[in-house]
């Protein structure tokens, strides 16, 4: 097994350093404070910068959740509030962040907690994040190395996030034996919601390999939905179904 993990950073893509800054982001006044994101301009790989993916999933976020539950508009009525959260591949963890700072502002009545997760490298990017945005109490940075054994700290998850982390091929089964495990007990199955930007006709490959153990069901029903259509950006929730 270390044979096949052991070289996981070396699948992460590398890109040419673009800029470095803090970017700060209402959505449209709906986050206030608005997020502030730390970019590293690509010096520790793809997941240093913010992309649409991510833009899109923290709108529908946004979009969903009502002032006193995260997702309310969309979960089923009685259904418990979401109070464990793990972002995938989170980059500068902008989609985790805006969960973190909505609980705040709408004071949820259960304690929300938020799991920025990435390869090694990106952890002090998104710890920063973190600070930055003044979420420690209730948001932390690990490593999460996709196709390693997942720990008891990511049991009971409620919500599975993942932005724009269909994007190397070689990931694909290591991505989907972690989604997987996060799905293996069928007494609780967490919420998925992924989004991806469509670029290679390789991306296909993922979602016909995950279809064999989920339901891949497009998401249109949220304001933007044709704007990121046309940028070949998409929203998917994933149902475990074998």
């Amino acid at each position: 097994m270390d044979s096949v993990f052991g070289s996981f950073d070396d699948l992460v893509a590398v890109r040419p350093i673009e800029h470095l800054g803090c970017n700060d982001l209402s959505f449209g006044g709906q986050l206030s404070p608005s997020l502030r994101v730390v970019e590293d301009g690509g010096a520790s790989g793809c997941g240093g910068k913010v992309w649409i993916a991510g833009e899109l999933l923290c709108e529908y976020i946004l979009e969903k959740t009502p002032q006193d539950k995260l997702l309310g508009t969309i979960l089923p009525e009685g259904s418990d509030s979401m109070c464990n959260v793990l972002e995938l591949g989170s980059g500068t963890g902008i989609v985790g962040l805006c969960v973190s700072l909505l609980a705040q502002q709408h004071h949820f009545p259960a304690q929300t907690h938020v799991n920025l997760t990435d390869i090694g490298m990106l952890v002090p990017l998104m710890q920063d994040n973190i600070v930055v945005n003044g979420v420690s109490d209730s948001t932390e940075a690990t490593e999460l190395l996709w196709g390693t054994p997942l720990t008891k700290e990511h049991d009971n998850i409620d919500l599975v996030l993942a932005a724009d982390c269909v994007y190397l091929e070689d990931a694909f089964p290591l991505l989907e034996d972690t989604l997987l495990q996060l799905t293996k007990d069928s007494e609780h199955q967490p919420m998925i919601l992924m989004t991806y930007r469509r670029r290679r006709k390789a991306d296909r490959k993922f979602f016909q390999r995950i279809k064999k153990h989920f339901d891949v069901v497009e998401v249109t029903d949220f304001a933007r939905h044709s704007q990121y259509l046309k940028n070949r950006t998409h929203l998917f929730e994933l149902l475990r179904v074998s």
